[in-house]
């Protein structure tokens, strides 16, 4: 096996790798070519793609991102929700050779997360760990834990139906009843959304995204295929909104902010609603709820956010835990 980095490949490697992320089953929207704009935008990060090619055979892609300091890249690298590959159990080899290709160019320790689900996470975890690479997962780290509502083309009778969706069918008609309505966004609702999304950071005491990150997102789901922006507005004004990602058969929510102020209604439901019905008419096979903490996480705000998702669906799906290793 081999490693092309984006600087030497020739005419056929872009177009191999797009087509390897687009169809691996642990594809991922951070693994897109599209993608390496919002990583770097705001953040002090260089990007760089690797193509793995066992003979010319594309079996590994990786978008690699470095934080960098006054001009120099530091000696680390994150592969956020990849390397990608076919299977996952290929995962051991190709991270054996991307970490000798990083330790060429002067990485020293590398962090992989792959999106592998359920049974394809646990090869995946056991093939990372043959590579040398070991569990880090935190609490308060990217999601290994998600929620997926099926779509399949279901009638809007058919979506939200069942038992374990009541509590969602209830906070549909309470916000119907308190004239909440949600659209897809357009751009005059970009100027709203950091906006809120930056009160509701400071009420959590936490930070918001630099205005460049947001201008780069707006960007990127511009373009139908890559997601789209969904708004709930009542009382004459944007109550919440939800960012949606979409890539393959899989559409994903990405952000979602609200209003502080209590209303008699769950303000984002609408929204996510709204959402999960585009991602279905688009011909998407699941929506993917954006993550849920581990079932041991006793952090009672990620578990707020985790009872709110759980009235979409309640039946929690494994991803790959974050790995590292020195290279």
């Amino acid at each position: 096996m081999q490693v092309t980095w984006d600087a030497d490949w020739g005419e056929e490697d872009a177009a191999d790798y797009d087509a390897l992320v687009l169809r691996s089953p642990a594809g991922h929207p951070a693994q897109t070519r599209p993608w390496a704009e919002i990583a770097r935008a705001g953040a002090l990060v260089t990007t760089r793609f690797a193509l793995v090619r066992d003979g010319r055979d594309a079996v590994g892609a990786a978008l690699v991102q470095r934080p960098s300091w006054a001009g120099l890249r530091l000696p680390w690298a994150a592969v956020e929700r990849g390397p990608v590959v076919r299977e996952p159990g290929a995962l051991a080899e190709v991270t054996r050779v991307l970490r000798r290709a990083l330790r060429r160019r002067g990485v020293a320790r590398l962090r992989v997360m792959p999106y592998w689900s359920d049974e394809g996470a646990a090869t995946a975890e056991a093939a990372l760990r043959d590579a040398g690479l070991r569990d880090v997962q935190r609490p308060d780290g990217a999601h290994a834990c998600t929620l997926r509502v099926a779509l399949g083309g279901r009638p809007d009778a058919q979506l939200f139906a069942g038992g374990d969706r009541e509590q969602l069918r209830k906070r549909i008609r309470q916000a119907e009843r308190a004239g909440a309505v949600a659209r897809r966004g357009v751009d005059r609702d970009w100027d709203a959304v950091p906006s809120l999304y930056r009160a509701m950071m400071a009420a959590q005491g936490r930070r918001d995204r630099p205005a460049a990150w947001w201008a780069a997102l707006r960007r990127h789901v511009a373009d139908e295929s890559r997601g789209a922006l969904f708004v709930c507005e009542a009382g004459g004004g944007t109550v919440a909104a939800a960012v949606v990602l979409r890539h393959g058969a899989q559409a994903t929510f990405g952000w979602g902010a609200s209003v502080t102020e209590d209303l008699p209604f769950s303000k984002s439901v609408p929204a996510l609603v709204a959402a999960i019905r585009w991602a279905r008419d688009a011909g998407c096979e699941r929506f993917d709820l954006g993550g849920v903490p581990l079932e041991d996480d006793r952090d009672p705000k990620r578990n707020a956010i985790a009872r709110f998702k759980l009235v979409f669906d309640p039946h929690r799906v494994r991803l790959v835990r974050e790995h590292a290793g020195w290279c």
